[in-house]
């Protein structure tokens, strides 16, 4: 069989749908209701990506994540901080730099939110075989990993003059 890559592109296709599907207004909403926050989609976003940080990240860390500049992601680690859900700390390296951690309040919220999607995924896939969950959501995370690495791989590199 000759792989053209067709298939991958293909399979690229879906997976933009389905970060299209996650950032529908009416599903974020719908998420947030059932889960019972109050926290808005920007919001959620910086829980989501604290939460999951392996470190703190910093605010130059957490604005790249989100694709932003600088001064927005600082209000909205703000806004979080006033409610309580994060808290800016001091880097021990380097005390120019602040780091953001989910507080016990905002690992709570992203947690019920997190588990509404998670319902609604297992749902979605109920009638799967459960080797066929797990095979996917190995294949995908590994596929996803690879194609990051070889873009940042190419991203170091010169663009070529025409």
């Amino acid at each position: 069989m000759h792989d053209d890559g067709d298939d991958l592109l293909e399979a690229a296709g879906s997976m933009s749908r389905l970060a299209r599907m996650f950032k529908r207004t009416r599903v974020y909403e719908r998420a947030c209701l059932e889960a019972g926050i109050t926290v808005d989609r920007v919001g959620v976003q910086v829980l989501s990506l604290v939460s999951k940080a392996e470190e703190p990240p910093s605010l130059k860390e957490l604005a790249e994540a989100m694709q932003v500049e600088g001064p927005h992601a600082t209000r909205q680690v703000q806004r979080l901080v006033a409610r309580g859900l994060v808290e800016k700390t001091v880097d021990p390296g380097d005390r120019r730099v602040a780091r953001i951690t989910l507080t016990p309040a905002g690992a709570e919220v992203i947690d019920r939110y997190h588990a509404v999607l998670k319902d609604w995924m297992r749902a979605a896939v109920a009638h799967w075989p459960a080797d066929d969950r797990r095979q996917v959501c190995t294949l995908v995370m590994r596929w996803a990993d690879d194609i990051e690495s070889y873009f940042d791989a190419l991203d170091e590199q010169p663009l070529p003059r025409p």
